[in-house]
């Protein structure tokens, strides 16, 4: 009976857990998001049944290991630790040694690469920017950090001492007419510009985007695809990849 049931995969990030039903043709409807907080998840997933279980996360090995605690409590599914490998698939990754990337950037590599094999520029927009260049064979180039909105807004707010904005208005890149303005637009045209800027040097690449930003991004001139779901996509290949290697 347990070999019918889903997978459950999350991806945990620096303010938020995202996670999805899976199975190894693609992701399932039932899905969603919660804050950083054990408690939280195991509240979203009451009910819920699955039979293999995997993680990707940003947020730590004392988080992580909380996570993994929690869902071992709740479920008697194996729970499989995704990190960044030198090779999957013919992705090959840039960094030395490859587990030093952050999680999310590979999978989300993995997710484009695997649906995509061409020149690809993916831009994972959350609390962090980060866009990573691909080519056609395979190779990761290497890409860019940058920080994500909110953390350049908070910058300003901590590190100046007559700019305090507490929070970003509606996203725009029209120059501002008081400080609130200007910082909103600031950010913004910040985000939007660095990419633009990375696709002019790779304009045969195709853009993924994916992260909580990324529709505000697009809406503002980034003419990519949206791929809400990159990251938990690269997990559940790279699952089905394990579960079939393991069954050999």
């Amino acid at each position: 009976m347990s070999e019918a049931l889903p997978w459950l995969l999350l991806d945990v990030g620096n303010t938020a857990i995202k996670w999805r039903l899976a199975q190894a043709e693609g992701l399932l409807d039932q899905g969603g998001r919660t804050a950083s907080d054990t408690h939280a998840l195991c509240e979203a997933l009451k009910g819920l049944a699955w039979s293999q279980a995997a993680l990707t996360s940003v947020a730590g090995p004392s988080f992580d290991g909380d996570v993994i605690a929690r869902l071992s409590e709740i479920s008697e599914a194996p729970v499989r630790y995704g990190i960044a490998e030198a090779l999957r698939f013919g992705l090959t990754n840039a960094y030395q040694p490859p587990e030093s990337m952050g999680a999310d950037r590979w999978f989300a590599m993995l997710g484009a690469w695997h649906e995509h094999k061409g020149p690809l520029c993916v831009v994972d927009a959350g609390t962090a920017i980060t866009i990573d260049i691909v080519t056609s064979e395979g190779r990761h180039e290497g890409g860019y950090i940058i920080p994500g909105v909110n953390l350049m807004r908070q910058s300003l707010t901590n590190d100046t001492r007559l700019i305090d904005v507490k929070a970003l208005a509606a996203p725009a890149i029209l120059p501002g007419s008081n400080t609130a303005q200007c910082v909103n637009a600031g950010v913004w045209q910040a985000a939007q510009g660095a990419i633009q800027s990375v696709i002019t040097q790779y304009p045969h690449h195709r853009l993924m985007l994916t992260g909580g930003t990324a529709p505000e991004l697009m809406a503002l001139g980034s003419e990519g695809e949206h791929r809400p779901h990159l990251v938990l996509d690269g997990l559940r290949v790279w699952l089905s990849s394990e579960l079939d290697e393991s069954a050999r």
